[in-house]
């Protein structure tokens, strides 16, 4: 009987435990960095997106923030996410740094995914005319 009881117990704890799955943060670690893989920090970066589910409640996706002296910026994008949701958004990144006399700028994309940190990476490049 007690076997019983501790088998029954046992199943319904790990049923439960699965079921109750949080999903972690919808978030994108970007990384601005030189040809030569040098992280930049002070690059502006600049995201802008159309969710993948057509038009969000919130509208377009856009924000900007400077990178560390790691050349790193997170955005994180938790609050948009609505469960059961089968994506999120694609963000298009846009990198600008002016130094001295010179301008650089930089193109990268990322999809998001929900409960997932994704890095992406934005290549700077002296700006042509």
């Amino acid at each position: 009987m007690k076997a019983t009881y501790f088998t029954a117990t046992l199943i319904t704890v790990l049923v439960l435990t699965i079921s109750c799955n949080k999903t972690g943060p919808t978030k994108t670690i970007v990384t601005a960095q030189t040809e030569a893989k040098v992280p930049m920090q002070n690059v502006k970066i600049v995201i802008h997106a159309q969710s993948s589910q057509g038009t969000p409640a919130n509208g377009n996706l856009a924000d900007s923030a400077w990178t560390n002296s790691k050349g790193q910026v997170e955005f994180d994008f938790s609050s948009i996410y609505k469960d059961g949701q089968a994506g999120v958004a694609v963000l298009d990144l846009k990198g600008f740094l002016i130094s001295g006399a010179d301008t650089l700028e930089g193109f990268s994309y990322v999809q998001l995914e929900s409960g997932v940190t994704k890095p992406a990476t934005v290549v700077m490049r002296k700006k042509t005319k």
